[in-house]
């Protein structure tokens, strides 16, 4: 990613974060990037497109503090809680600093629904991935890793609704995590 693009991408963030989906022109993305709105045009087509060019860059981000932090961990109790922390939490607190939380969520899953779904699978895929060094081959949840491994992802990301506070969400994603450490006992 070239800095230009970084520079766009990080102004949309910001701007979308302030405004929400919107209320946000592409004028002012080019004025918080402090570029010439063509300049945003030449780079992407329209709105949509940068708000999709967000989505994957901050997943891209995202990814990498996650694996950065399981790096240093130990056992599938530390993976969990690190992810935990990083997406489902890192989200949450994202969201309720934003004033136009609700409308970025609906608009995310508008436009960027596949780029959700691409994540959902790379990340599910991760989690089996982390189940089975983890598990002997002869455990009876071996052979359902993959199943297991997409649970703790929906779980874990879709915990985050109607939580009332965050409180309520670290509370579930610990009974979550209990769940599978049980089930992998």
């Amino acid at each position: 990613m070239t800095d230009r693009d970084r520079k766009l991408i990080e102004a949309a963030r910001n701007v979308f974060a302030r405004y929400g989906i919107a209320k946000t022109t592409m004028a002012d993305i080019a004025r918080e990037a402090g570029v010439a709105r063509q300049t945003l045009y030449n780079a992407y087509a329209g709105k949509d497109e940068v708000m999709r060019a967000v989505v994957r860059f901050s997943m891209d981000e995202t990814d990498a503090a996650v694996e950065a932090a399981w790096a240093q961990c130990v056992g599938l109790e530390a993976h969990l809680e690190a992810f935990f922390q990083i997406v489902p939490l890192g989200w949450y607190d994202f969201a309720q600093n934003s004033p136009e939380a609700a409308e970025i969520l609906e608009g995310v899953h508008r436009v960027a629904a596949e780029e959700l779904v691409e994540a959902a699978r790379a990340w599910s895929a991760r989690f089996e991935t982390l189940l089975l060094s983890e598990l002997p081959t002869n455990h009876p949840v071996a052979g359902r890793a993959a199943e297991l491994a997409d649970f703790i992802y929906a779980s874990s990301i879709n915990a985050k609704y109607g939580a009332e506070s965050r409180k309520v969400l670290e509370d579930r994603l610990n009974m979550l995590k209990a769940s599978v450490l049980a089930l992998v006992a």
